[in-house]
């Protein structure tokens, strides 16, 4: 935490507001295209808006973990092969990193809350456990992709693509819920059940057996993939970058 906080300000530094700009430009973001995109699918602003703007938060929290950790071990090259530290060091300063920007966008949820007249009730208490199922799926994923993007730098540029398509199948600017897709899309999502641990209790709904079992699933299968790769990998990072 404390070298994520100190990235953070040397990003910023001279800055008179700091990380605080990611906030007002997406602020601008939501409040400039939330309006329009319910008036373009005919949606109550009231009931799209919370649902799309925690979504995009939540979408720039993951990828940004995820584009960063594709670098995590290469850019930290020559500190590897000065000093001995764990290999997953830097999985968690991209994880601590990230994780502050998204707090930083908490006067968004706010003023969201406001606007939209949300009311406070007890599914609000789930986005803590959320956030820690959350956060531990997206520390197997990057620590995945910064070994295998160690071995093989083309994945990076997949990896891109593969997001760049994930936005637009998620429900992230779209809800299932008022807007036709096939159920698979959804059901079979796991990004749309990593955003939901956070975005249904911020919107005081609960957090269903589906998104949970998704997120379960991907926290098993996923993380023990990676310890089996990780162990198998870790005294030939070092060699690859």
């Amino acid at each position: 935490m404390n070298l994520a906080w100190s990235d953070i300000l040397q990003r910023y530094r001279g800055s008179l507001i700091g990380p605080f700009w990611l906030t007002i430009s997406s602020g601008v973001f939501i409040f400039g295209l939330g309006p329009l995109y319910s008036t373009l699918f005919g949606l109550n602003v009231k009931t799209y808006l919370p649902f799309m703007a925690i979504g995009l938060l939540i979408w720039t929290f993951i990828t940004g973990v995820i584009n960063e950790s594709c670098r995590g071990m290469l850019d930290n090259a020559s500190i590897m092969k000065q000093i001995k530290l764990p290999r997953t060091f830097f999985i968690f300063q991209i994880l601590a990193r990230n994780f502050i920007i998204l707090l930083h966008t908490l006067p968004i949820y706010v003023g969201v809350f406001w606007y939209c007249e949300l009311s406070l009730n007890a599914n609000m208490l789930l986005v803590f456990p959320g956030l820690l199922l959350l956060l531990a799926n997206t520390f197997w994923i990057g620590l995945l992709l910064a070994i295998v993007c160690a071995r093989f730098r083309d994945v990076t540029q997949i990896v891109g693509s593969v997001l760049q398509l994930s936005f637009f199948l998620t429900p992230i600017i779209w809800n299932p819920r008022t807007q036709h897709a096939p159920s698979w899309i959804v059901d079979l999502n796991p990004f749309y059940a990593l955003i939901q641990l956070a975005r249904a209790p911020l919107m005081g709904e609960p957090l269903t057996a589906k998104v949970l079992a998704m997120a379960c699933f991907c926290l098993l299968v996923g993380g023990g993939l990676t310890a089996w790769l990780f162990i198998r990998a870790r005294k030939q990072i070092v060699y690859w970058i």
